[in-house]
């Protein structure tokens, strides 16, 4: 038989049966329709989170519509719908929104973009609160105020937004920008705008842009949740149902008017530590509305994850001078798309990275790949799939908010999970090597632009824009017929283990717990908020903390090592394939005060992951050319991490904060002069062969019955020997008194500031259920005084950090960026905040908007397997740990409370203030 002709007309009759002309149909779960203004609205219902909703106004306007005085002037115009609106004065809207319990920048956010500005809440689904949130929404249409005493307090916080960008990023960020947009109009309006426009921005001004682009013809209502669709639409129909401009003209479709040629850009910057590469190509993008489109998308995806997984492979190779590599598309607006391969390249063999990147570019880009390859990442791609539809009850309203948006704005079909899922099971049926190959050359073209970006310093060997010119044309005009791809499928070595038992069984109203032959205990909770989820944690309490300095060094590289080194007979580049359409992680770890292993799977490769994980302690290993490729570029890293202001920064404020304990610090070049294959094998072994005192928590999807099999096999079955090795605290204290240093490095327009308070009373749960609302509360503070009121900066958040196995690292650290000559103002202002906070200066309303948050997180929270599983594995070793109900929550915390807690927790007299100051200001 003539196989060749066969596989041509099976493909062929696969075609005839599916029609790829077809138009996608949208999920009939999706009910959507357009009101006689023009508004369009988009309401889903969705299980979970349980009794919440996400409420979206999409307005089809961003920066692109600007004209030339109006620079910047949506994304401020998206500033002032949180300053006011006809019905809610000033940040009385913000007020009153967290009175509901929802989170400043979480529950309550809005971004702008190049064609579009978003506008988004998270509430509660009582009919209630979601005719609150609608009627919000409806504000922000047509009724933001625009007040000019407002617009001029809002200048200086837009002002210290558009600072936190500048720097390294940004002066990386205006050459790529020329590389991606030319002289288009993307070019000329990024969204952030110019500080010339923000400062001089005014009513007018903005009120032209509103009134002309917030019209219900531009704008669309998203609402997915927890609710009655139908009556989310009557409340639509309640709210958005007014006159707008019966003359209202859409946006010009702006295009980046294909601008891409052949160019080679070289950047280079005193502050940057690492070298890579950008290769560059632009494509015309097309909505995924037929069988066509959607299915150029997944033969992208599959592209995608054969090039990546190649890479990966090629990256583990014995002194590759690739790091790391990957490709990624995305698209701008509606018709132009960006092709990208970028690579972390060797700075002490550049040349080779190119030369060996692009001959990878190319040989997908012109040679077919086998079927081999292809069947292998097809497999991965459907179990993608497959284990997205299993837990399609937990899927987040984010999700699919995202998708609808994209129904809206870029005219996307919605397709409902079973659906994508047997659409995807045919396609993948007819794609091809040629499909591949086609896409494959959307990322092989003449005119790539290619962006290498290095560190400026004596010594190192940067390529000319001549050389790098001459090595692609070499390869371009190169046959690669040496150049193959690793596809070669291997099978994992079996697993002989002689089962343990379970001696006891207790059950708690929180979990069962069992106690193993080997005495090891078993924390298991079975749960139905994922179908087909399942997270494992194996901890012990030691860590590195009982290790001479050699042995904690060689800690930090162990896990890393050996988890990338294969596993029982599998080498490392084996793995890539091995893995592929398997979902689930084996992540070894040793910190400080503990060692032990993440596992998460899904049920099919529930046993799988436990083999691996048998494995990996049995016979753990390095691969040689692992072991160097990591250490090759630990002393790159070393060499050129002072480059980055950042980096030294943090290296201060651990120094301090620390006293100077060696570990606290970065690793230095000493310290890699320590790392060796014999000392990494063997603190991996010393901590993982020895299960003495081990805990496991399991939680997820399986069954008593399921978890009592993989318990008895793979957990009662470990090595146990006598011991009593504890956690050796580190004995590391904060500075008292009041600690003032400063870094001066880099080239910058802001100053960077970290005030630490040390916590100076005692561990409970009920003191750290006090810190952390304290902090909530001061996070509120210093939005409302040092953001709002002084306009002194962008993000300002507090982070507590109270834990028994801290041993005494406990603090309030305070963070925030700002204007380099505000900096003594605004951290003072911040100091001032924090003692009249200490004092009691604690509006009762705030304490009551953190109990009504907490009441909505707690509620959240419970119905998620990360919850339990960081509950009941603090509950092992924390006998008295507890997690109050919002009804305790409610009775405990209190304004008498709180300021007794301060008191005795934060001393205005003992804090450390850390400021990164540039050497001068670009």
């Amino acid at each position: 038989m003539n196989f060749k002709k066969f596989y041509f007309l099976f493909i062929f009759l696969l075609y005839s049966t599916i029609g790829f002309g077809t138009s996608l149909e949208d999920s009939k779960n999706l009910l959507e329709g357009t009101l006689p203004n023009g508004l369009h609205y988009y309401i889903l219902k969705n299980e979970k989170p349980e009794n919440r909703a996400s409420l979206n106004l999409v307005v089809s306007s961003g920066s692109l519509n600007e004209e030339d005085d109006q620079q910047g002037l949506a994304h401020f115009l998206e500033h002032m719908a949180f300053n006011g609106t006809t019905k809610y004065k000033k940040n009385d809207l913000i007020k009153y929104l967290q009175s509901l319990g929802l989170d400043f920048g979480g529950d309550l956010n809005a971004y702008t973009s190049f064609g579009e500005t978003v506008y988004k809440l998270q509430v509660p689904t009582s009919e209630k609160d979601l005719d609150t949130g609608l009627e919000v929404l409806r504000e922000w249409a047509s009724e933001i105020t625009l007040d000019p005493k407002a617009i001029d307090n809002e200048k200086g916080v837009i002002l210290e937004e558009w600072r936190l960008r500048q720097g390294l990023t940004q002066r990386i960020g205006d050459i790529q920008k020329k590389i991606l947009f030319g002289n288009s109009r993307y070019f000329h309006r990024f969204p952030i705008g110019l500080p010339e426009n923000i400062k001089s921005a005014n009513h007018n001004l903005l009120n032209s842009y509103y009134k002309k682009w917030y019209q219900p013809r531009n704008m669309a209502v998203i609402a997915v949740g927890d609710f009655d669709p139908n009556m989310v639409e009557s409340i639509i129909k309640k709210y958005f149902n007014y006159k707008g401009d019966d003359n209202f003209t859409s946006g010009v479709n702006y295009t980046i008017e294909n601008n891409f040629k052949k160019s080679t850009t070289i950047f280079t910057d005193p502050e940057i530590t690492g070298v890579s590469l950008n290769f560059i190509c632009q494509s015309k993008n097309a909505p995924v509305n037929t069988m066509d489109t959607l299915k150029k998308s997944i033969a992208r995806d599959l592209y995608l994850g054969i090039l990546n997984t190649q890479f990966s492979i090629i990256s583990k190779e014995n002194n590759s001078p690739i790091i790391n590599g990957g490709g990624y598309s995305y698209n701008i607006g509606k018709k132009d798309r960006f092709n990208m391969i970028s690579l972390d390249l060797r700075e002490n063999d550049i040349t080779s990275g190119i030369e060996k990147g692009y001959s990878l570019v190319k040989y997908l880009g012109t040679k077919l790949i086998s079927l081999e390859t292809l069947n292998l990442e097809k497999t991965d791609y459907l179990s993608g799939i497959k284990n997205f539809v299993k837990n399609k009850k937990s899927i987040q309203n984010n999700t699919y908010i995202d998708m609808i948006k994209n129904k809206y704005l870029y005219g996307d079909t919605f397709i409902n999970p079973e659906d994508e899922l047997s659409l995807t099971e045919n396609i993948l049926k007819t794609i091809t090597p040629e499909d591949i190959e086609n896409i494959a050359k959307e990322f092989y073209q003449e005119n790539t632009a290619i962006f290498l970006i290095a560190p400026e310093k004596d010594n190192l060997n940067i390529p000319s824009k001549e050389d790098i010119d001459s090595v692609i044309d070499k390869i371009r005009s190169s046959s690669l017929d040496n150049l193959t791809l690793n596809n070669s499928l291997p099978k994992l070595e079996k697993l002989n283990l002689v089962p343990g038992k379970i001696i006891t069984t207790d059950s708690t109203k929180d979990c069962t717990i069992y106690t193993l032959s080997n005495g090891i205990k078993v924390y298991y909770k079975h749960t139905d908020f994922d179908k087909d989820k399942i997270s494992i944690r194996l901890f012990k309490e030691e860590g590195s903390s009982n290790e001479d300095y050699d042995n904690y060094i060689n800690s930090i590289v162990a896990p890393y090592l050996i988890s990338n080194s294969g596993i029982g007979n599998l080498t490392s580049d084996q793995m890539e394939i091995f893995m592929k359409g398997k979902n689930f992680s084996v992540t070894p770890y040793i910190t400080d005060y503990e060692e032990g292993f993440y596992i998460n799977s899904d049920m099919e490769n529930l046993g799988l992951s436990l083999d691996f994980f048998r494995l990996m302690i049995n016979n753990p290993k390095i691969d040689k050319d692992i072991f160097n490729n990591l250490m090759n570029q630990l002393k790159e890293e070393v060499k050129n991490k002072y480059n980055s202001p950042k980096a030294l920064y943090r290296d201060k404020v651990s120094s301090i904060l620390s006293n100077n304990n060696p570990r606290r610090k970065s690793l230095d070049e000493s310290d890699l002069s320590k790392i060796s294959e014999a000392k990494v094998l063997n603190i991996f072994k010393k901590k993982f062969n020895n299960f003495n005192n081990y805990k496991i928590v399991i939680v997820g999807s399986l069954n008593d019955t399921e978890a009592r099999n993989e318990i008895t096999k793979y957990f009662a079955s470990l090595p146990v020997k006598s011991e009593n090795n504890k956690p050796q605290p580190l004995g590391i204290t904060f500075p008292k008194n009041i600690i003032k240093d400063s870094v001066t490095k880099g080239v910058d327009k802001k100053a960077t500031v970290t005030l630490v308070y040390p916590y100076e009373g005692t561990y409970s749960n009920e003191n750290r259920t006090l810190y952390n609302a304290s902090s909530k509360i001061l996070d509120m503070i210093l939005i409302e005084e040092i953001r709002e009121k002084l306009g002194g900066v962008y993000s300002i958040y507090s982070v507590p950090d109270l834990e028994p196995y801290n041993y005494g690292e406990n603090s309030l650290k305070i963070f925030f960026s700002t204007k380099v000559s505000r900096t003594e103002e605004i951290t003072e202002a911040t100091k001032t905040v924090v003692d009249n906070f200490i004092n009691g200066k604690i509006d009762q309303k705030k304490i009551d908007d953190i109990i009504t948050n907490y009441k909505l997180t707690y509620e959240t929270a419970i119905r998620k397997n990360q919850y339990w599983s960081q509950y009941l594995y603090k509950k092992s070793f924390i006998p008295d740990y507890k997690v109050l109900t919002p009804k305790e929550y409610n009775s405990f915390i209190n304004y008498e409370n709180m300021v007794k807690f301060l008191k005795t927790a934060v001393n205005k007299d003992n804090y450390i203030q850390i400021t990164l100051l540039p050497e001068r200001e670009e």
